[in-house]
């Protein structure tokens, strides 16, 4: 169950997600992995987790129609700053692809 702030920043993140893709020509995905570039703007220095919000920042991306299952859904926390006049968390979102794969850095042993 959402709170009234939460529905609030659904919506309005939704309004805002509904916009940039139609101005970018976005074509939603079906079946297919997206990346999900995120970069969080904090109001102030209290200490939080960036990774707080991915579900329901998943979820608002599903609904608004980027992609059609945020099962395919790859968020990728860039890093988080402070920014008191005006927090946010802004998303780029990429089809996966070349530069994607998993390169293992420790070998098993």
């Amino acid at each position: 169950v959402r709170t009234k702030k939460a529905r609030d920043w659904f919506d309005e993140a939704e309004r805002i997600t509904k916009l940039a893709i139609v101005e970018q020509g976005w074509q939603p995905t079906i079946g297919e992995k997206v990346v999900l570039e995120i970069m969080t703007y904090f109001p102030d220095r209290r200490k939080r987790d960036v990774n707080n919000s991915s579900k329901a920042l998943c979820d608002m991306l599903e609904h608004a129609r980027v992609y059609d299952n945020d099962r395919y859904a790859l968020p990728r926390y860039i890093d988080y700053a402070i920014d008191r006049e005006h927090p946010r968390t802004e998303v780029v979102v990429r089809r996966f692809g070349e530069g994607d794969e998993w390169k293992t850095m420790i070998p098993h042993a």
